[in-house]
């Protein structure tokens, strides 16, 4: 059973918010493989998915397996209410499994609805006693040693594993796994796919689940129909086709393409289409000084009025909106 057994539990209004307490040693890539997908969501729906804060053992820094000193939010023993905490260790793993730090977690997990572990995070978990009897996966480096020092745990080869409520992941591809498929859950496969596009991350749903024993995330090969499709939808975007034409250039009639694109990612080729120009509507707000009928031109839409329905629509925002900078934080 994967995790929306307790994430439906939860408004799908308000987001999820995360809290990653990272441990000195933790690694760049896995922690940029947890937020930055995170981050993506957000951006390109428009919606505030997820929220996210990141902690540290004192509050200060925490310094990372390349040595680069990274800024927290907030104390561990500061922690609040969150939906998930999520622990994130790396190298030298074995350094912080004083009494404190155990008790210190064994505190804090206490009646959040999902416990996470990243990388050799869950080396902490274990140690402080939260996965016994359970199934768990780690970096693979850490795999033998991990089940030789914890003989009630049930180590799995996994590039990531759900056991109840608790998360563990093992490398950067594990992690990038995860929270893809929490993308999905939250959203739709229409969002986790251009997530995973992004990051250059595809995964097949019908391949192994996280669960079976694999030494890495398969690889997805969308149907060669559909991915003639997606190009040529976004070659096009400034300027779009008919999808008549569409389908023509993808080699399948217009009601096979229809199809295929609500079976594989949960919505309509036109509503697809519309989203990948609004997508980059929202990247010119963003990123540029461009004028409203400006964007509009660029993205194919026949009027600023028309591209302004739309954007808030699918934005719950206007441009304007979009273009005030971010709030300080997460």
């Amino acid at each position: 059973m994967l995790i929306l057994s307790y994430i439906v539990l939860m408004s799908p209004i308000l987001p999820l918010n995360i809290t990653f307490l990272l441990f000195d040693g933790f690694s760049n890539m896995v922690l940029a493989s947890a937020i930055e997908p995170l981050r993506a969501a957000r951006d390109l729906s428009g919606k505030r998915l997820f929220s996210w804060q990141v902690a540290s053992l004192t509050g200060g820094p925490a310094i990372s397996s390349s040595r680069l000193a990274v800024g927290v939010d907030i104390a561990a023993d500061r922690i609040g209410a969150t939906d998930a905490l999520v622990l994130v260790a790396g190298y030298r793993v074995r350094d912080h499994l004083q009494r404190d730090t155990l008790t210190l977690i064994r505190r804090k997990a206490r009646g959040v609805p999902i416990i996470g572990a990243l990388d050799t995070g869950a080396w902490l978990l274990a140690a402080a006693g939260l996965l016994h009897g359970r199934r768990a996966t780690i970096h693979w480096l850490e795999l033998d040693a991990f089940a030789e020092a914890f003989v009630d745990l049930k180590p799995v080869a996994a590039p990531y594993v759900t056991d109840g409520n608790i998360i563990t992941c093992g490398g950067a591809q594990g992690v990038l796994a995860w929270v893809l498929d929490l993308i999905g859950q939250r959203a739709d496969a229409a969002l986790r796919f251009d997530v995973a596009n992004m990051f250059q991350h595809q995964t097949d749903p019908a391949a192994p689940t996280p669960d079976r024993p694999v030494g890495r995330t398969a690889n997805r090969i969308l149907p060669a129909p559909l991915q003639r499709a997606i190009l040529h939808m976004r070659q096009s975007a400034d300027a779009p086709l008919p999808l008549p034409q569409i389908a023509e250039q993808a080699a399948v009639s217009l009601r096979t393409l229809d199809r295929l694109f609500t079976t594989t990612l949960g919505m309509s080729a036109g509503r697809y289409y519309r989203s990948i120009r609004l997508s980059h509507a929202r990247a010119l707000a963003m990123e540029t000084q461009l004028t409203l009928a400006e964007i509009a031109a660029r993205t194919g839409f026949q009027s600023a009025q028309t591209l302004a329905r739309s954007y808030r629509q699918q934005f719950r925002q206007t441009i304007g909106q979009t273009r005030r900078p971010l709030a300080a934080g997460h």
